[in-house]
């Protein structure tokens, strides 16, 4: 089961749009000198996470994607007009082409923030970073929203929480719109609390359901806690990513 199946198994469709050509991170990387580079500075003993990861976004945002190179080409080709560049860690706007091609570099740095590289140095393998990325025409929709099917700060199931603002997904990223923030039992997928912020998201109860059980099967789908953005267009739930949560880690407690 594919991301595509388990949204419509959801009742949800995935936004237009084109994933970047397989390899185009690897291709960069080896474009502008950085493989051995890049295995020497997550090797290096003596940087901390953060200045090893301040030194390669630094590294990836100042090496140069080509026009011509597979990706270069694809980012060109589609964005001819607003688009969303959606990383692995991060989703950002583009006006047009030649801001597009240095989103992708900014989507492809936010996977070597510290906390996506330090859950790859925990799980051995720092490297292991394929660099997809989705560019997505941007769609004119009703309302928009990120869901969270588990409490991010606890990590907890019975919850899911949801913040919301008329429009399309790219003024929720702007930060020009006024949020409303929702808690959902999951199972229900009712209102547990009191809603709150500016009252304008236009989320009814229906809509909230059908996000609760969209949040719900990713969660089922990726076996973890997920963010996911959906825009809503009419009485299509569109979906535009779902990813991991970086919950909170155990308390590991001694042997006795």
């Amino acid at each position: 089961l594919d991301f595509a199946a388990a949204a419509a198994a959801a009742g949800a469709d995935p936004s237009r749009g084109l994933e970047l050509p397989a390899g185009s991170w690897r291709a960069f990387v080896e474009a502008n000198g950085l493989a051995q580079w890049l295995r020497q500075t997550v090797d290096d003993a003596s940087l901390g996470l953060r200045l090893k990861s301040e030194r390669i976004r630094e590294r990836i945002l100042s090496g140069r994607l080509a026009d011509s190179s597979p990706a270069g080409s694809a980012v060109l080709a589609a964005a001819s007009g607003p688009v969303l560049i959606i990383g692995e860690d991060a989703t950002l706007k583009s006006e047009g082409a030649a801001h597009a091609l240095e989103s992708v570099k900014q989507a492809w740095a936010a996977s070597w923030a510290p906390g996506p590289l330090g859950a790859r140095l925990r799980a051995g393998d720092a490297l292991a970073y394929e660099g997809r990325v989705r560019i997505e025409r941007v769609e004119e929709a009703d309302v928009s929203g990120v869901a969270f099917s588990r409490d991010p700060g606890s990590g907890r199931r019975e919850r899911i929480l949801i913040e919301a603002a008329p429009g399309s997904f790219e003024r929720l990223l702007a930060g020009d719109a006024e949020a409303e923030f929702f808690t959902l039992d999951r199972t229900t997928g009712r209102e547990a609390a009191p809603r709150a912020g500016a009252g304008k998201a236009a989320l009814t109860p229906r809509r909230l359901a059908r996000v609760a059980r969209l949040a719900r099967s990713l969660d089922a789908w990726m076996g973890a806690g997920v963010e996911v953005s959906f825009s809503f267009s009419g009485a299509r739930l569109l979906v535009h990513h779902a990813r991991a949560l970086e919950l909170p880690r155990p308390l590991v407690m001694p042997a006795r």
